[in-house]
């Protein structure tokens, strides 16, 4: 005879859950995404939380889906369209991490220090880092860069943000809307266009 779950009381989805691991994550790392711990915080027993998930590794799986899906496609969207100009594409991929609206640093961060000690975590991150690259590197190119040199722009510029979120460099956004102009210049080899 199979056993049937019933339903929670409570109206929470599995999104719910992911949510409230993402916040654990970035808050403390992976050690505080802890099924108790997330009930507690979220005010509904256990059994809520295997209504929607066999276990904590299947809540840590969609956690990591959640993020490539979040921080990653927003990066492929920008060249989707090849009908817009390359520099308007860097320009478009480059405020993605200025905005922060789409991209999320802090999970970000998060995920990479997961990753220190999660070999598939590290794979996920590898995979993101090379499918951004890959992005910035097709843009590069069609600006017109030698294929070397837009692979070294492409690695230059995405390293230079990483390492921003990395070391944790603290500005207003409106300090680093001021300085975007000068950076885009620098990283580009070209001025940042008009409209951006």
């Amino acid at each position: 005879m199979t056993k049937t779950r019933s339903k929670p009381d409570d109206n929470l989805s599995a999104q719910d859950w992911v949510l409230a691991a993402r916040a654990a994550l970035i808050r403390h790392g992976v050690a505080d995404v802890k099924v108790d711990r997330l009930a507690r915080e979220l005010n509904v027993t256990r059994g809520s939380f295997y209504w929607h998930f066999a276990d904590r590794q299947a809540l840590l799986d969609a956690l990591l889906k959640q993020w490539r899906s979040q921080n990653t496609e927003p990066f492929l969207r920008v060249v989707a369209d090849d009908a817009v100009p390359p520099l308007e594409q860097l320009a478009r991929f480059t405020r993605i991490w200025l905005d922060e609206k789409e991209f999320d640093p802090a999970y970000d961060s998060a995920v990479r220090d997961w990753a220190r000690n999660a070999p598939e975590v590290a794979r996920a991150v590898r995979s993101a880092d090379t499918a951004r690259l890959r992005v910035l590197t097709q843009i590069f190119a069609a600006l017109g860069y030698s294929e070397g040199e837009a692979v070294i722009r492409a690695r230059i510029t995405y390293y230079h943000q990483v390492g921003y979120y990395t070391m944790r460099i603290t500005e207003s956004h409106a300090r680093r809307a001021e300085l975007f102009p000068a950076y885009f210049e620098v990283l580009a080899g070209q001025p940042l266009p008009a409209r951006q």
